[in-house]
């Protein structure tokens, strides 16, 4: 427990530093097991969705989320489920509106859970340590302790944020959570989840600048079979200059417009 608390402090020093210098980087982890540093993938970096990516969801064949809760639309909801979704006032998908909105996280404050939090404009890095990796997240700010080669608690209580544990598959950490409660939406065109869900997520550095985010559903009470999403989020250097990109886009059509002919001038 001790440890623990330590460990605690520590991260929520480097969640402050996160959010009062986000372009920050940080160094390649370091294990206390001897000959364990080979076997941890590197994780470094402040990361966040791709700025202009577009797409409210993890849905691998409609990344624009046009589809949702339409015959088109291939997820398996039951049919409870589905009715929900299509019953939402979303900010994203087919039925978007920013009025009278039944977005939890708006209507009520409530945390935004996991994995949505992932498809906000903000940033997130990992903090590998040999026995706990801490996911800190500039939205809140908040952070998750993942548990390594650990089993889950028993019975855990219900939370917007589940238990979660960890493990290394190669190059890839996986989180394994259950133990959700069934107040988020999953993304922000409003696909619910029950008590039930089991989530995993496995990250993957595909390249410097690219952490690629698989997700698999596992929810019978909302889902008639588990399916799976995925997420491509890219590194603070490389969201930067994107955004200066499409800034210039901006600035060079605002200036056609401003120097385009009028008629009858």
């Amino acid at each position: 427990m001790r440890d623990f608390l330590l460990h605690s402090a520590a991260v929520l020093l480097a969640l402050i530093a996160l959010s009062a210098n986000s372009g920050a980087q940080t160094s390649t982890p370091a294990s206390s097991k001897p000959g364990a540093q080979a076997q941890v993938p590197d994780l470094s970096g402040d990361w966040g969705a791709p700025l202009g990516g577009g797409g409210g969801g993890f849905i691998i064949s409609d990344r624009g989320e046009k589809k949702t809760g339409t015959p088109q639309d291939d997820t398996p909801y039951q049919p409870w489920a589905l009715a929900k979704l299509n019953s939402e006032r979303p900010e994203s998908g087919p039925h978007a509106t920013f009025e009278n909105t039944t977005d939890p996280r708006i209507k009520y404050c409530d945390p935004i859970g996991v994995p949505r939090i992932y498809l906000v404009p903000t940033q997130f890095r990992f903090v590998q340590t040999a026995d706990i990796v801490y996911i800190l997240y500039q939205y809140g700010p908040t952070w998750r302790p993942i548990l390594m080669g650990r089993p889950h608690r028993q019975d855990p209580d219900p939370t917007w944020w589940g238990d979660s544990v960890g493990k290394y598959e190669g190059d890839t950490l996986v989180v394994d959570s259950i133990g959700f409660n069934d107040k988020t939406w999953l993304d922000h065109v409003g696909r619910p989840h029950s008590d039930e869900m089991h989530l995993v997520e496995k990250f993957k550095r595909i390249n410097h600048d690219t952490l690629q985010l698989d997700l698999i559903f596992d929810d019978p009470k909302a889902y008639t079979k588990p399916w799976a999403g995925q997420k491509n989020l890219q590194v603070a250097a490389r969201r930067l200059r994107r955004c200066v990109r499409l800034l210039h886009v901006g600035v060079r059509a605002l200036s056609e417009e401003c120097h385009r002919p009028r008629s009858g001038s």
